[in-house]
Parts: structure tokens; sequence; C-alpha cells
């Protein structure tokens, strides 16, 4: 899932991966260390905050969806900047409720050790942001909408987007 989720940015991942190697090849002959630091701000920022972020928070929807015997297939969803995974078989509202609530979940938990262990307080952000994702415009919110407006023990056909 990292993968794919890293294909949707791999412009600006390779932009600024090349930012960085020619700001250290700078810091070498110069010996001024502003770019690199620069540099490596931003390219934490997008590997490690934006990609890290959304790989663990739809592999988190994948780890769920095996478990769901249910679910007969998990297609990934790829879109300008966008990559989600889309369900196919059926799920109870409960099913479709903890799916919903597990990718932003996992993320607001690592964001909260990230900020509780003072690791990255500016990473940390990244990854506690997804819990905004709850919220009903967004697919997460949408569905966990769904889930709790569907019937907990009776399986429903669901295909999350």
């Amino acid at each position: 899932m990292a993968v794919a989720v890293a294909a949707q940015v791999w412009p600006l991942l390779v932009f600024l991966g090349a930012f960085l190697a020619i700001a250290l090849a700078w810091l070498a002959r110069s010996g001024d260390s502003t770019p690199a630091e620069m540099a490596w701000w931003l390219f934490k920022a997008a590997a490690l905050g934006l990609v890290g972020s959304f790989a663990l928070h739809e592999s988190a929807h994948v780890m769920v969806l095996k478990r769901i015997r249910t679910v007969t297939h998990i297609a990934i969803d790829r879109m300008a900047w966008r990559t989600s995974v889309l369900p196919q078989g059926t799920m109870t509202g409960r099913q479709i409720a903890g799916v919903a609530i597990a990718g932003p979940f996992f993320c607001v938990v690592v964001g909260a050790v990230l900020w509780a262990s003072r690791l990255d307080r500016s990473l940390a952000w990244w990854y506690l942001a997804h819990g905004v994702f709850l919220l009903p415009f967004f697919g997460d919110g949408r569905s966990l909408r769904q889930g709790l407006r569907t019937p907990w023990r009776q399986p429903a056909k669901k295909d999350r987007g």
C-alpha cells in the first residue's frame, strides 16, 4: 500500500530527493548546512509526513478489511493525488464503521506517540491531522455515518470510497 501511495506523488518525492542530494553536495563542498537543513525538512515532511501517514492510513483500512471474511476483493482506487481502498463484498454496519475508523485511528495513535515522546512534534501533526477524516464530508466520515445507520449484525452491500 505504501508503494501505491508513493506512486501518486512520485514527482514530488523525486524533486525533493534531488533537492536534498544537491543540498548535501553543497554542504560537503562549502560547509554551509542551511540548504541541507531546509531540504531535509521539506523531504521529511513529504516522505515521512504526507506519504507515510497516508500509507499507514490506507494500510490500516486494508488490515481490517482482510479480517472480514465476507469481503471478497480489495481494489486500490488511484486518482490524481489520492489513493484509497475499495472493498467488494458484504459487511455489517459494525464492520463498515470499524474499517472507516481504522485508518484515522492508527494515524492518530502514531501521532500521539510522536507528540508524547517529543521524538518529532512537527511530524506528529501530519498523523494527528488524520482525525479530521472522520468528519462527514470526507470518505471515512461518510462510511462511518453509513456504518452507524446500517444494521450492526445484518450484512449490507458495501463498496467504500
